[in-house]
């Protein structure tokens, strides 16, 4: 037993250490984020895991090798699976964490989350693309939903990119810092 997790300690920091440079960016998915951004920049990648978990994988991309906030590409690799209701609700504690809203404005972006979100599976790729105030959301590269929510917009990619954000660490990896 103390033999497996000492193997599982290494194999998390192994990942850690020497994770950051290896691209999942497959062709299509490559495909998708070109069709927005044109040529692209890889600014960052970080790994997102809670206490024993490794939820996630995520990769930044945008249109010059300096960060632009108005043309930019999230891409999450999911290491585990999710389910809708629990990204829904996850993703609006973040925005909540970010701003004080409505119930009204809650409801609404519960309603938007729905169309963005589906049950997630072990390596399938979430990608979120923003350009200027407009945003397009794929899952395993199928295109699910465009919001022109400008304010709903700004939130979301907060939730990973703002610099009081949940995990700063992953933020400034992701950011390339």
């Amino acid at each position: 037993m103390l033999r497996i997790f000492l193997i599982s300690v290494f194999l998390i920091f192994s990942n850690l250490a020497f994770g950051k440079y290896i691209s999942f960016l497959d062709p299509k998915s490559e495909l998708i984020i070109s069709k927005y951004l044109g040529k692209k920049f890889l600014i960052g990648s970080a790994n997102y895991s809670f206490l024993f978990w490794n939820i996630y994988d995520a990769e930044l991309y945008s249109t010059s090798n300096k960060f632009n906030s108005n043309e930019l590409a999230i891409i999450l690799k999911y290491n585990r699976s999710i389910e809708k209701e629990t990204l829904v609700k996850e993703t609006i504690n973040d925005i909540k964490e970010q701003k004080n809203i409505s119930k009204e404005q809650e409801e609404k972006w519960k309603s938007l989350l729905e169309s963005i979100y589906i049950d997630t599976k072990t390596n399938k790729k979430f990608i979120a693309i923003k350009i200027n105030n407009k945003s397009i959301f794929y899952y395993n590269n199928k295109k699910l939903h465009e919001s022109f929510d400008e304010e709903f917009n700004q939130l979301f990619f907060d939730i990973w990119l703002r610099s009081n954000s949940k995990n700063p660490n992953f933020t400034k990896t992701l950011l390339g810092q």
